[in-house]
């Protein structure tokens, strides 16, 4: 089985049906050896349409209802849950779950990602500043040899990682999701985080902040919400065999992540897909 993930962007271009290319594709998949999965991203990005921009609840029961025939209700969850039928489980749990039970549970604890939401505007506002100030310049950075920076960060991440299991090694619930020994140096990799889906978050969330603070195809500060969304689905992406997005910032950003840990996932923006993926016999 294939699993396509789709960035927000593209679920709404096929819900509005604003490309005609993509929609042809998706509609040919056969569905028998091609699945697309939703996560709580989409979900949180639904959720923020109501609680930031005034969107009605019965627009976004109109979204989750396009999701749920787009995914068949396929979708990753982060930690198991026994009421669903367990589909498949590699460090994130596949089930198949109405994105409106999701979404019931994330709009109702939603509050909470004020904090987080918070932090991300704070953090885009720094490195804004630095790039004011003259430190570093987005448009060299872009430019730059990513991996070889990213290879220069390694040795701090490591100690951040290794603080962040500390703690919640202590958290009951939270230990059995963290592998029994702590991790080493070396195992910043995919293939060994994967399995262990608390350390793999908070390494592709330093990751992917690290590119911001490098001015590497950064985000706005008044783009934190978008920003938050964004690192989310570089995290579930990460367990699909292909992610699709239509934004190429952040199509960049997570080509460099996924480079430097050496994850399989294929990464396209829309027109690489549409390139690619416009064939029947591909997507047989």
């Amino acid at each position: 089985m294939k699993y396509f993930y789709l960035d927000n962007n593209i679920v709404i271009d096929l819900k509005n049906d604003r490309n005609k290319d993509v929609k042809s594709i998706i509609n040919s998949l056969d569905r028998t050896k091609n699945r697309i999965v939703f996560s709580p991203a989409h979900i949180e990005e639904i959720a923020a349409t109501v609680k930031h921009y005034d969107q009605t609840l019965d627009t976004a029961y109109e979204k989750l209802e396009f999701l749920k025939k787009l995914t068949d209700s396929y979708c990753f969850l982060p930690f198991p849950r026994g009421n669903l039928r367990l589909v498949k489980s590699y460090g994130v749990n596949i089930y198949q779950e109405d994105p409106i039970d999701t979404f019931t549970r994330v709009f109702n604890s939603y509050d909470q990602n004020w904090i987080p939401e918070g932090h991300q505007k704070q953090k885009l506002t720094l490195a804004e500043n630095l790039e004011k100030d003259g430190g570093i310049s987005s448009s060299e950075m872009n430019n730059a040899d990513m991996n070889g920076i990213l290879d220069e960060f390694k040795k701090e991440l490591f100690k951040i990682v290794t603080v962040n299991y500390k703690i919640l090694k202590k958290n009951s619930i939270m230990k059995q999701f963290l592998p029994r020994k702590p991790i080493t140096i070396g195992m910043l990799r995919y293939v060994s985080l994967m399995p262990y889906f608390p350390m793999f978050e908070m390494t592709m969330e330093k990751l992917m902040e690290y590119l911001e603070f490098n001015r590497y195809f950064p985000d706005k500060s008044d783009k934190n919400v978008a920003s938050l969304h964004d690192t989310t689905h570089a995290i579930y992406g990460a367990y699909a065999d292909v992610f699709v997005t239509n934004d190429r910032r952040f199509a960049n950003k997570v080509k460099a992540v996924y480079k430097w840990l050496g994850v399989d996932t294929k990464v396209m923006t829309r027109a690489e897909f549409i390139d690619e993926y416009n064939s029947a016999e591909i997507i047989a």
